[in-house]
């Protein structure tokens, strides 16, 4: 293979990875608005925010959620998206590391898409250094404009990943 078709190749998956993340974001931001009493209770109980902070933490955050994931859309903004959207996963990691610490392994994080009845553990933390991982690579690689098949590639490859993230998330319920 020669260095032009990898640096293709590496550009075209960067821009799955990124288009994966986006859509992770805004699902995120998404079962937030869907499920707020939720998403207050975990940034009172897991996050540790007072009662009275807790409503302008959860739209702040849910705000950066949301802006990360739609400006990952964007060539021009890919890479503040990213860098963002590695500081918010490399929150929840610290919140999560933090919580275990402390023996809190039973409160729910808000991080997954259903009510969390599993302690909060390897996975968890693994599943954050992957997310922040990707951040980081998204971030650093900082892929350029693409065309209309390669955009359609992105949208389906991050579908995918997408599924993928939720039936491993659903699988370790059990």
């Amino acid at each position: 293979m020669s260095p032009a078709t990898t640096l293709g190749v590496i550009t075209l998956l960067a821009s799955q990875a990124a288009a994966f993340l986006a859509l992770l974001l805004i699902a995120s931001a998404t079962h937030k608005l869907l499920r707020p009493a939720r998403a207050r209770a975990a940034m009172e109980e897991f996050a540790r925010v007072p009662r009275r902070f807790a409503n302008p933490a959860l739209v702040g955050v849910l705000l950066a959620e949301l802006i990360a994931g739609a400006c990952m859309g964007f060539a021009a903004a890919r890479t503040a998206a990213a860098w963002l959207a590695a500081l918010i996963w490399s929150s929840y990691l610290l919140l999560i590391l933090r919580a275990i610490i402390q023996g809190r392994r039973y409160v729910d994080c808000g991080c997954s898409f259903g009510a969390s009845v599993r302690p909060l553990g390897s996975y968890q933390v693994l599943r954050g250094v992957v997310l922040v991982g990707l951040a980081l690579l998204v971030a650093a690689l900082s892929p350029h404009a693409a065309g209309a098949a390669a955009t359609a590639s992105e949208l389906l490859a991050a579908a995918a990943f997408l599924a993928l993230y939720a039936a491993l998330d659903q699988a370790l319920v059990a």
